[in-house]
């Protein structure tokens, strides 16, 4: 696995349009691309919980945000952009992964620049904002997505669908049953959707794969997830970009060497009142420390039960519950599934 560097990142961005589409972590996503574009600095705890900001990092707000009433309904918006002579990285809140907003996001690739790479992902508002058909309408409304995606977008243009990472619960005003299937009806989200994008011919990225050993990394809300995570987000975005596009980046560091995700810091929530949560961490990435973003798996391949962190509400520590381990032997073994079977039972959704 490659890790990249300021330079590289810019060298493989060159002349391009990125623009990234979905919740507050995909913003994050946003936020941590726009800022390794420029250094290798990670985002501050400020940085990622604010939200609608009139500037970021040399970026601007284009619509919403703090240009008209800040809120947290379902009809929120928010447009970034960052741009420069030879980089264009552009930012659309969503609340919902199909709706008459995202034709609207359309319309603005119909009339150009056509995008070169779209990152998006939309699930948590989803099945936890709507009504009681939550997971239905989920269902036919990512059906929708990937029908008008590959409808307006250019056949060139790479689209990266990146599955939900591993959520969990928090103490607030979900319906008791919503917060405690949150997890199941996330798999179960996210299965349907690699599905669907894998019949549209969509890249799709398992990041509730590669984040299951990565939970202390995660907030006290178990739902947002600290700088460090963030960077590593990046790097396998930019690690399936270059593959995809055919480039090989000169500068390898390997898996091995770097840091495992247990080892950084978790942060930490601070009631600031007002009924909203922003978290800080405590203890932010350590200098003299290597954090490049990534922490690889292969040590563990040989033994299923290291694969996966238990997801019993009782876990000691500051580990938050948010994935749970249903095979028996192996993630491929008795009791687990494939995406590859979608194929062949696509008709019974």
């Amino acid at each position: 696995m490659t890790v990249f560097t300021t330079e590289e990142v810019q060298q493989l961005l060159h002349n391009k349009f990125v623009v990234v589409l979905g919740d507050s972590i995909q913003r994050s996503v946003y936020k941590d691309l726009v800022t390794f574009l420029q250094h290798e600095k990670y985002l501050t705890e400020s940085q990622l919980k604010r939200k609608g900001e009139m500037t970021f990092e040399n970026d601007a707000l284009i619509e919403g945000g703090n240009l008209n009433e800040m809120h947290n309904g379902v009809d929120y918006r928010e447009v970034r952009q960052y741009r420069t002579g030879h980089h264009l990285v552009r930012f659309y809140f969503l609340t919902r992964v199909y709706s008459t907003y995202l034709e609207s996001v359309l319309s603005d690739f119909k009339a150009g620049p056509q995008p070169d790479v779209v990152i998006i992902n939309s699930c948590f508002w989803d099945l936890t904002r709507y009504n009681f058909a939550q997971m239905e309408d989920y269902k036919s409304n990512l059906q929708m997505l990937f029908c008008r995606l590959n409808e307006v977008l250019s056949p060139e243009c790479l689209i990266l669908w990146n599955m939900t990472m591993p959520v969990g619960y928090k103490d607030n005003d979900m319906p008791e049953y919503g917060k405690h299937n949150l997890r199941w009806d996330v798999v179960e989200g996210n299965f349907y959707s690699a599905s669907l994008a894998n019949l549209h011919q969509i890249d799709v990225l398992d990041m509730h794969y590669h984040f299951r050993l990565d939970l202390p990394s995660r907030c006290r809300d178990a739902i947002h997830w600290n700088q460090l995570a963030h960077r590593k987000y990046t790097q396998i975005l930019l690690s399936h970009i270059a593959h995809a596009w055919g480039v090989e980046i000169s500068t390898k560091k390997h898996i091995a060497e770097m840091q495992r995700p247990w080892e950084a810091p978790c942060p930490s929530y601070q009631d600031f009142g007002g009924g909203s949560n922003y978290f800080e961490c405590e203890n932010g990435p350590q200098s003299g420390v290597f954090h490049p973003g990534y922490a690889g798996f292969e040590d563990h391949l040989s033994d299923a039960h290291y694969s996966f962190i238990s997801d019993n509400v009782l876990l000691n520590g500051r580990a938050m519950p948010g994935y749970l381990r249903f095979d028996g032997e192996s993630r491929d073994g008795p009791g687990g599934f494939s995406l590859s079977c979608a194929r062949n039972h696509r008709s019974s959704w």
